[in-house]
Order: C-alpha cells, then sequence, then structure tokens
C-alpha cells in the first residue's frame, strides 16, 4: 500500500504535468491569436471577427474600410486568452515549487487563490474560445452568402491563409486555420485545466482527511 504523502506527491506531480499541458495549449492559442490580430486595429489592420455584409464588402470594394466596430471584440479575445494564460503560469509554478520541495500548503486562503486561478483559467479560455469560434464562423459565413450571391470569382478560405488576390485593399490577411486552432486550443486546455482542479481538490481531500487521523492518533496516543 503507497503511503499517504507519496499519494499526495503523485496527485503533485500529477497536477504539474496537466498544468503545463494547459499551459502549452493556452500559449499555443494566445500565440495564434497575436500572429493574425494586429495590435492596431487602424487600415490595413482589421478585426476580421463578426464582420456582416457591409463590412465584407468594404473589404472587397473600398480602398479604405472601416472596421472600427470590431476592434472589441478582438481585443476581448486576446485579453482573456493573455489573462489565463498567466493564471495558469502562475499555476504552474505554484505546483513546480510544491513537487520541488514536497511543500504542501494548508492555509485556507492559499488554497482559494489557487481555486480563484484555475476558475479564472477556465472562465477566460472559454471567453476566447466562444469569441474566436462564433467571430470566425459568422465571418466565414457572410463571404460564403456574397461568393455565391455576387462575387462568384472572389476565393475566401474560412481554414486556410487567404489568398492576396481575394482582398487586394488589405495586405494584411488572416489565417483561418491559425484562428481554428486558436479555438481548439483554447479548448483543450480549458479540458486539461479542469483536469488539473479535480486532482488539485482530491489532494486538498485527502491532506485534510490524513491531518485528522494524524489529530486523533495523537489524541488516542495522549488518553
Amino acid at each position: 500500500m503507497p503511503t499517504a504523502a507519496l499519494v499526495k506527491q503523485v496527485l503533485s506531480l500529477a497536477t504539474f504535468v496537466i498544468l503545463l499541458v494547459s499551459l502549452v495549449a493556452a500559449g499555443t492559442s494566445l500565440g495564434l491569436l497575436q500572429a493574425n490580430i494586429p495590435t492596431l486595429f487602424v487600415y490595413e489592420k482589421a478585426c476580421f471577427f463578426f464582420l456582416n455584409y457591409s463590412q465584407a464588402i468594404s473589404l472587397i470594394e473600398l480602398e479604405y474600410p472601416d472596421f472600427n466596430s470590431n476592434a472589441p471584440t478582438c481585443k476581448l479575445s486576446i485579453a482573456s486568452a493573455t489573462i489565463a494564460t498567466i493564471c495558469l503560469a502562475l499555476l504552474t509554478a505554484f505546483q513546480l515549487i510544491s513537487v520541488s520541495f514536497q511543500i504542501n500548503v494548508k492555509t485556507l486562503i492559499a488554497n482559494i487563490i489557487q481555486v480563484g486561478f484555475f476558475v479564472g483559467s477556465i472562465l477566460f479560455l472559454f471567453i476566447s474560445m466562444v469569441v474566436v469560434s462564433a467571430g470566425w464562423r459568422k465571418t466565414c459565413d457572410t463571404f460564403k452568402n456574397i461568393t455565391k450571391t455576387q462575387y462568384h470569382e472572389l476565393v475566401f478560405k474560412c481554414n486556410g491563409q487567404q489568398p492576396s488576390y481575394g482582398l487586394p485593399y488589405l495586405p494584411y490577411l488572416p489565417n483561418g486555420g491559425e484562428f481554428i486552432g486558436a479555438a481548439v486550443c483554447a479548448a483543450l486546455g480549458i479540458l486539461f485545466t479542469i483536469v488539473a482542479l479535480v486532482l488539485f481538490i482530491v489532494k486538498q481531500i485527502r491532506s485534510k482527511d490524513d491531518y485528522k487521523h494524524l489529530v486523533q492518533m495523537s489524541e488516542e496516543q495522549i488518553n
């Protein structure tokens, strides 16, 4: 039978490894978003999420399209992915210290803070995933309708790099496949973070039970 200390150490190690995977997934999602969403939403640097008909037509016909109304959604996706990545980085660092030095934090405040980071990571990854997937899906549907009804020769790829001849007034063109990859990585980050949270809770419950058992044994020895 494994000792209680060994079980807790295994749980800590498993939590750390899964958090590390979650961090990689969240970081990858953030990197893909940053590669396809410029930091300045100005001419030739447009936000391609939730494009409606008039905005999509302006990309095709106008030399100076206006995308100011879409900027908040792109900023929200990057901000959410950034916050989630920071939370996961902090959690991973906590777990690395716990595994390296075999430290088991028992204070309620410390555990609440860590659970808060877990929940924050899951929440902000979910926000980023929804904004990216729904926003890009809306844009794809808009361009599909346009190519079916008006611009039959226009090529717009929802799952790949846009051809330069398709939208001549925008040298900056997003990669649809990378948007999809960002959403998938965010979803994987959510999944692995939930698993890590469950392991973290199990570890804390076992630590609490072991502590109660130790106190009970001490009282019996005294009596």
